[in-house]
């Protein structure tokens, strides 16, 4: 049977009080766990299908630099800019928290296998969503938060590479893909009611963190390259 047909199975941990709420009432109409939640998936993807993108876009810009002395592996800098379909407007992208994909493969060390970070994309400080009930943190290493938001519809971000060994046009290339896949589906998810309200800013929040900046000081902190 080829890869591509065998079905794959997950686990979820869901609290025990809806846990057997949700059971007694899919068991008592005489369905099964697994056939309801193969169809609250099939929903899901429907409903996300529904949703037009016309218009939707995500542009990657990229300046790379000659490594200083100070930082070394600062080796570029990428600036984002996205335009919503008509499905979102701008102050609703504005409100969305994102968060920074990360890079990491399996290196050996002393005939072991540990996880080790190949490069990096890191917000501009101006960029990030520090608050506690909206941060993200990165789960493999100390660092700083993984959660920005958009600021005039842009995100800034450097690029960091610890010894890759990969071309910038394969950076380029990785970078562009991974950014561009999950913008697209964050949005895909807070349009169906799929993303939680812990990836969106409220409105007096998102007020209150950009109120910092006049306008003449946020054109010049996105300046294209």
């Amino acid at each position: 049977m080829s890869e591509s047909k065998v079905k794959k199975s997950i686990s979820i941990r869901l609290d025990p009080r809806d846990h057997i709420r949700y059971q007694s009432m899919v068991e008592g109409a005489g369905l099964s766990l697994s056939d309801d939640i193969r169809m609250l998936v099939r929903r899901t993807l429907d409903e996300a299908d529904e949703f037009s993108l016309d218009g939707f876009e995500v542009n990657c810009s990229f300046k790379w630099k000659k490594p200083e002395d100070a930082f070394p592996e600062h080796v570029g800098n990428l600036l984002v800019n996205v335009t919503p379909s008509q499905e979102l407007t701008d102050e609703t992208l504005l409100r969305l928290v994102f968060v920074i994909p990360e890079f990491w493969t399996e290196g050996l060390i002393e005939g072991s296998l540990y996880p080790r970070e190949l490069f990096r994309i890191d917000s501009a400080y101006f960029h990030r969503v520090t608050s506690t009930e909206h941060t993200r943190t990165s789960s493999k290493t100390t660092r700083n938060v993984l959660s920005f938001h958009l600021l005039k519809n842009s995100w800034r971000a450097a690029i960091f590479d610890y010894g890759s060994n990969i071309s910038q046009q394969q950076l380029q290339s990785q970078i562009q893909e991974a950014v561009t896949r999950h913008i697209t589906n964050t949005i895909k998810c807070y349009l169906i009611g799929h993303l939680p309200s812990s990836r969106v800013l409220p409105k007096e929040l998102y007020e209150e963190m950009v109120g910092v900046w006049d306008e003449h000081t946020l054109e010049a902190m996105l300046t294209p390259f």
